[in-house]
């Protein structure tokens, strides 16, 4: 049975999920921005066990092919591959909203991909009401947890074909990570794109206090963005200015190697549908500070026992929990290892093929087509 799954460009996170999905589909991935560059990645899928086909003709790398252009492709590649089920990872593309009108207008059930959560923006009526008709269309879903879960559901999605997770990572291979001893001094590492919604500015406002307190350990902050110069100007205002330093994009091996360097992690997001470098950091034996507005946080987070939390406006809270962290003793740290190891169980390449396989199965069951969502599909 082949599987035909859709997204704008596979990275190495993709591939993991994608190698164990392999072992038990029949899995063609289609690239439909096979040159993006929203993540720059320096990675070519090779040896997954399943077939890669790409879009072309597109005018940039971040926009879908000419709508001729790209249905034609769509309907040879269907005709190739005669998929029993479409997954679309998002709905707001061209690319998958044309793709569940040539999948409808074969009979192919469809599943949708959805890391989506209300509370990752104002979401009024009128926006929500064209959603609701679309999802009409897609049998069966697969979710990264339970705010994304609870989000499709109120949106009228059947519960019962609702499955995860979609945003794990390879645990084992930032478990190697953990073999090493963290670098001296110790460092708090933060792995986040430098936009707003990252909040790196609140980020700093609580270091900041931390080391004004006393704090001893430094900062490293990894990513790009348009945020940069501001962050750099914040970062000459702090008490100790030099403890504080900023890393371009890194690909996974670096990454691996800042793990490793590292004695402790924080993901300071407003606003962050998951925040996979939480996974990463969590699997690499990090203790870790999480902001509520960060999706992971409902699922990887107990108290105290995996990590901790933080209102993401509350910098005293975040400077807090940067003291005890700190204080943690060694044998905390070993407890908290191993309790957040245990939660990454449900979150691994294999639950992922689980939860694929699943809704698979429930959208061969039970198959779902609508005359509104084509038509949404093609309004839109």
């Amino acid at each position: 049975m082949t599987v035909l799954l859709a997204l704008r460009r596979i990275g190495p996170y993709h591939h993991a999920r994608f190698q164990a999905a392999a072992a038990r589909l029949a899995l063609v991935v289609l690239e439909t921005r096979p040159a993006s560059q929203e993540y720059p990645w320096e990675f070519t899928p090779a040896g997954g066990g399943y077939r890669v086909e790409r879009l072309r003709g597109a005018a940039g790398p971040e926009v879908d092919p000419p709508r001729a252009c790209l249905d034609a492709q769509l309907a040879a590649l269907l005709q190739q591959h005669q998929p029993a089920v479409v997954v679309t990872v998002g709905w707001a593309d061209g690319a998958y909203r044309r793709l569940l009108l040539a999948a409808q207008a074969r009979h192919v059930p469809l599943v949708i991909v959805s890391d989506s959560r209300r509370a990752d923006r104002s979401r009024p009526w009128w926006l929500e009401h064209p959603k609701r008709c679309l999802l009409r269309g897609y049998s069966a879903a697969l979710v990264a947890g339970r705010e994304s879960r609870a989000y499709l559901h109120d949106l009228g999605f059947p519960a019962a074909a609702i499955h995860q997770p979609w945003d794990v990572v390879d645990n084992d291979l930032f478990a190697a990570a953990a073999a090493d001893p963290p670098a001296q001094p110790p460092r708090l590492l933060c792995v986040a794109r430098f936009l707003p919604r990252k909040n790196h500015r609140l980020l700093l406002q609580a270091y900041g206090a931390y080391q004004a307190a006393g704090g001893r350990w430094g900062l490293q902050l990894v990513g790009d963005g348009p945020e940069e110069p501001q962050l750099r100007r914040t970062i000459a205002t702090l008490p100790d200015p030099d403890r504080v330093s900023l890393l371009r994009f890194q690909q996974l091996d670096d990454l691996r190697r800042l793990y490793r360097a590292a004695s402790g992690f924080v993901l300071p997001s407003r606003v962050d549908q998951w925040g996979l470098v939480v996974n990463e950091a969590m699997a690499a034996g990090l203790p870790v500070l999480v902001s509520r507005g960060a999706g992971c946080a409902v699922d990887l987070i107990d108290e105290g026992r995996t990590g901790w939390s933080f209102d993401p406006g509350d910098p005293a809270a975040l400077t807090r929990l940067l003291h005890r962290l700190e204080a943690l003793p060694a044998a905390s740290r070993d407890r908290l290892r191993q309790a957040a190891a245990e939660r990454l169980r449900g979150f691994d390449p294999e639950a992922f093929a689980t939860g694929l396989e699943a809704a698979v199965a429930t959208a061969l069951a039970h198959p779902r087509r609508s005359r509104l969502s084509a038509l949404v599909a093609r309004l839109r």
